[in-house]
């Protein structure tokens, strides 16, 4: 099968991927759908077409996730070699080490054995789009539950004063280290897993397992995103061929742009997230889903 793709659709593709995998709407479903709507128009830029171009915008979108929370890797870094030399010398701030491999390593070694089983769902548009339909439905319920609990008065940690991007980091390393159990934390490394199913968002899972467990939105998206940022990474590269093979002469430079466009806006998906989540905006997102699924299954 000969390889196609137009510039506008790279950029197009590298754009949406770039935001919906950051966003808790489904990267994957959008990719699912989009490519079986319109008699064929987006076939080139179907998963099951374009599998190389998905493995590198999902690489591409770990390194913008990577890049926007550097602050957070570095520490993890700085703590685990600490934990490692001088256990007895680690700092307030190191405790968090051991919950974020908890959380990351199950989690990648998942998808890495789940990736091939789970290519066949990529020929499915119709329950790609009731996925997310119902993605949007659960994002809509915790919203809808949490604007009725006492947890709601507690949103985004607006009382706090204004602290540099270093101190914020180490006090939300803090804040894990005392409010994440280790049960939690193997979960919510599990939960983004299931982004394996077209329509089903990582993101939004995780990102509704934090709210329940009485996490500030603040903290929901900031952990969510650090955690799914290595599983995206182990995915991407599951799935990456050899792009530098001659088969992928006509469509390198495009795909290369592509991945430029999903780091861009990953990162910059990242930063509106983090924004749009202090003002409790799940239910947005919901609606969002709920929408776009039923239209998507309508039109298929």
């Amino acid at each position: 099968m000969s390889l196609e793709l137009g510039w506008l659709e790279a950029v197009g593709t590298g754009l949406l991927q770039g935001v919906a995998s950051v966003f808790p709407i489904s990267g994957l479903g959008h990719a699912v759908v989009v490519g079986a709507i319109g008699n064929g128009v987006g076939r080139d830029i179907a998963p099951t077409n374009a599998r190389y171009l998905f493995a590198l915008l999902r690489v591409a979108v770990a390194v913008g996730l990577f890049a926007y929370f550097w602050r957070d890797w570095v520490r993890f870094a700085a703590g685990l070699v600490r934990s490692v030399r001088r256990p007895r010398r680690r700092r307030e701030d190191d405790l968090w080490v051991p919950l974020i491999l908890l959380a990351t390593v199950p989690g990648c070694v998942a998808v890495a054995v789940l990736v091939p089983r789970a290519r066949s769902l990529l020929t499915h548009p119709v329950p790609a789009a009731l996925g997310l339909l119902g993605n949007g439905v659960v994002l809509a319920g915790v919203w809808f539950w949490w604007r009725r609990s006492p947890r709601s008065g507690g949103r985004s940690g607006s009382h706090r004063a204004r602290i540099t991007r270093t101190e914020e980091s180490r006090s939300f390393a803090v804040e894990v280290a005392q409010g994440v159990r280790p049960f939690q934390a193997v979960l919510l490394g599990l939960l983004p897993v299931a982004a394996l199913v077209p329509g089903i968002s990582g993101v939004g899972l995780a990102l509704t397992a934090c709210v329940l467990w009485g996490m500030t939105h603040e903290q929901a998206v900031r952990i969510t995103l650090i955690v799914i940022s290595p599983l995206l990474l182990v995915w991407g590269l599951r799935e990456l061929p050899d792009v530098t093979g001659r088969a992928f002469d006509a469509v390198r430079g495009q795909a290369l742009l592509a991945g430029v466009v999903a780091l861009v806006a990953a990162y910059l998906a990242a930063a509106l997230l983090s924004r749009a989540f202090r003002r409790d905006s799940l239910g947005v997102f919901g609606a969002y889903c709920v929408l776009a699924g039923g239209i998507a299954a309508v039109l298929i």
